[in-house]
């Protein structure tokens, strides 16, 4: 029994990213000073959960077979509408409400593209990631919009000793975990990502399936946009530049499969944890930032090619 336990766990898509998190955890505990530090450590859960939030979101998205690449435009896109609204408003309610709001309607309309339009879906939300920059910059052009600190609560405080961000990111896990595993919707895009003419052939509408997963992007956008304006204090037109990178390599690293069907909800927490010690340990090592991109999009590939390479192995070994 404990055997098949463990080989159930080996094949787990997140299982090789999560030993190689810890395997790199060791390494860099041992020749970074300061990495292992609770301080240290606290805080690059607390940065990674903008990551995180949106991750898990975009995993249901390529789980189901599809890509957006729009999601750093958005979260800024959001993060404006925050930060606006929080300017001509009172209280935190309406702010969060609006932010939500846009981001559920931009992602209404990815999926609309896609699934209506029949739009390929990179080319679909490469257009909106441009379209919402060029948004973004028009409207921000005039400088810095600041953060009132009292509107910054969602990025910066705390609920019993844990920040608000990991906070959020918990629930966000959580919600979607139990919908991945427990209910029709997890079914629904699991099957649709592994084969959509099998999943139309059994009564699944798939192109609802992949609307609703461009939606919950959207609202995961809206929701990490209150994040990252309370977390940064200020909002320029080019907030989020390549966000986008940094999410899609938190779900591929994190071991969903970027031709969907293969992944957990694990995937991209494990996944954004990674991406966060990786630009955590250059920062400590005092590495130029103008290496991140050349990592992140060198790691994407090889969590690529890993992932193609293991599971033809799996479908040899079955």
């Amino acid at each position: 029994m404990k055997v098949l336990w463990l080989d159930r766990a080996i094949k787990r898509p997140e299982a090789p990213p999560l030993a190689f998190l810890m395997i790199m955890a060791i390494l860099l505990g041992l020749t970074t000073p300061g990495f292992l530090a609770g301080a240290n450590l606290l805080s690059i859960v607390s940065q990674v959960s903008v990551v995180g939030i949106v991750s898990l979101a975009l995993n249901q998205v390529i789980l189901a077979g599809e890509i957006d690449v729009s999601v750093g435009s958005l979260l800024a896109a959001c993060a404006f509408t925050f930060a606006t609204m929080a300017h001509v408003t009172s209280g935190l309610l309406l702010p969060l409400l609006a932010s939500v709001a846009v981001g559920a309607c931009i992602g209404l309309l990815n999926g609309a593209i896609v699934t209506v339009g029949r739009v390929p879906s990179i080319v679909a939300t490469l257009g909106m990631l441009l379209a919402l920059r060029g948004v973004v910059l028009l409207l921000g052009a005039n400088g810095i919009l600041l953060v009132p600190s009292a509107a910054r609560l969602f990025g910066l405080s705390t609920v019993l000793g844990v920040p608000v961000p990991i906070v959020f990111l918990i629930l966000v896990f959580a919600g979607l975990d139990i919908a991945n595993r427990h209910t029709e919707w997890g079914r629904d895009v699991f099957a649709v990502g592994s084969n959509r003419r099998a999943a139309d052939a059994v009564g699944l509408r798939a192109g609802f399936v992949k609307f609703r997963c461009f939606v919950a992007v959207g609202l995961g956008c809206g929701l990490a946009g209150t994040v990252f304006a309370g977390q940064i204090g200020e909002i320029q037109a080019t907030a989020a530049t390549g966000f986008e990178l940094q999410a899609i390599a938190a779900v591929v690293l994190g071991g969903t499969s970027i031709t969907g069907g293969r992944g957990s909800t694990f995937a991209p927490v494990i996944g954004a944890v990674l991406v966060g010690v990786i630009l955590n340990a250059l920062t400590l090592n005092s590495v130029p930032g103008t290496f991140e991109q050349l990592v992140l999009g060198s790691l994407i590939l090889a969590a690529i090619s890993i992932d193609a390479v293991r599971f033809r192995a799996l479908r040899r070994a079955s």
